[in-house]
């Protein structure tokens, strides 16, 4: 993907929002940090380059347990936006329960293979209503992938159909993607307890990207921090063409999605 034509648009939004006339341009200064488990599984499609398609289901992935941290920059200073870092680090598992090909190898049923998708997301974002009872923050989120996969097992050479034996394969790939980033928060009355849900999204040419969550949560207010517990359900839909970005040789449609808890902190 050219990047300098798709981060313009979204440098623009974060503009025109710092202008807009916020609601709570004066909230206090804050400090919030979390993380916890993703129970995550995977469904969809991979192809390197010019290879069959690889079904994920094939592959035979189990479902995991992956740790995700996040931490928010709040304050008050005029037409700055805020700050919010979230990371993931997904990897799905298995042998195969079919044959497959990637790059110059196919693999025979049984293979080991493992796909990660680690992600850090880089969010600007302005709290544009802030009511007792909801919050809406809009903004503008970069986020990074690095891509890596690797597969283990008996096969044959494409290049020479008559070499079988036991063959390794391992890709690690990266590409920055922009989001349009939402985020709207329902605060139950008289209560610590609250519902919010995100999205970030981008469309562009043959790629479209999806990472959305809905969670609750509750905290205990001890006065110099707050202690929270959340709880919720997040998916991501991943279809990335590789002729849409510059340097990348593989084509990957995947949904992971599952339930997730954790635990934060707010200063």
């Amino acid at each position: 993907m050219q990047f300098s034509k798709m981060v313009s648009p979204f440098l623009l939004i974060v503009l025109l929002l710092s202008f807009m006339p916020m609601s709570v341009s004066a909230a206090d200064l804050s400090l919030s940090a979390g993380g916890g488990i993703w129970r995550n599984e995977g469904t969809g499609e991979l192809r390197y380059k010019d290879n069959p398609t690889v079904d994920i289901d094939y592959l035979d992935y189990d479902k995991e347990n992956r740790g995700y941290i996040w931490a928010e920059l709040r304050h008050p200073v005029p037409f700055l936006p805020n700050f919010r870092v979230e990371y993931v680090d997904l990897k799905l598992s298995g042998h195969s329960s079919h044959p497959f090909a990637w790059e110059d190898v196919a693999f025979r049923a049984d293979a080991y293979s493992e796909t990660t998708l680690t992600q850090l997301d880089m969010i600007l974002f302005y709290n544009v209503l802030s009511l007792p009872w909801v919050d809406l923050d809009l903004g503008a989120d970069v986020k990074y992938i690095d891509f890596t996969f690797d597969a283990e097992g008996e096969g044959r050479s494409l290049d020479n159909p008559s070499v079988r034996e036991k063959f390794m394969e391992h890709e690690d790939e990266t590409a920055y993607i922009p989001f349009i980033y939402s985020r709207v928060r329902a605060n139950i009355p008289a209560t610590n307890f609250g519902i919010e849900g995100d999205v970030k999204y981008i469309t562009y040419k043959n790629t479209t990207v999806l990472d959305t969550s809905i969670k609750a949560n509750y905290f205990f207010d001890l006065k110099a921090v707050k202690l929270g517990i959340e709880a919720g359900y997040r998916f991501e839909s991943i279809d990335i063409d590789e002729d849409d970005f510059s340097g990348l040789s593989f084509d990957i449609d995947v949904d992971l999605k599952g339930p997730f808890a954790g635990v934060f902190i707010k200063f």
